[in-house]
């Protein structure tokens, strides 16, 4: 049964990547919440990355999920936001940040994933690596699930 779902999900995910690349948008599929301009605070000048079994990574995949960072009047102390990737999905599935915070993705399923956006990568994930990447500046970035089928 736990092989007949592994063949499952597999297929399922080239039949997801397949349709991805005939011809969908990426503004089909993003789905980008309302934008609210921010002003920082104090933050460091060049983005802080922790990185922990990184691999080499390509970068073609559709946003899915979102880390918005809002209106700040007050600095407070960074923070460390824990994203869980489980069950091919992010746990929570978007999250709010300070300039200065740090997002820490740690991949719990068996399979090695990767997360991607614009200004990060954290190569490859196996199961139990974490990566993360501080964020300094105000904004929605998006970050992207990448199913490692290599591993």
């Amino acid at each position: 049964m736990r092989r007949e779902y592994i063949i499952f999900i597999i297929l399922l995910w080239i039949l997801a990547e397949g349709c991805a690349e005939n011809g969908v948008e990426e503004s089909e599929l993003a789905v980008t919440p309302a934008e609210t301009p921010v002003v920082p605070a104090e933050v460091p000048q060049a983005p802080a990355e922790i990185v922990e079994n990184p691999e080499n990574y390509t970068s073609n995949q559709t946003p899915v999920e979102n880390v918005t960072v809002p209106e700040t009047e007050i600095p407070a102390e960074p923070k460390t936001v824990e994203v869980k990737i489980e069950d091919f999905a992010f746990n929570p599935d978007s999250v709010t940040i300070s300039p200065g915070d740090t997002v820490r993705w740690t991949n719990l399923d068996l399979f090695t994933h990767k997360v991607t956006g614009p200004d990060f990568s954290s190569g490859t994930l196996r199961d139990g690596d974490s990566y993360g990447f501080t964020f300094t500046r105000e904004g929605t970035y998006r970050y992207y699930p990448q199913f490692d089928s290599s591993h």
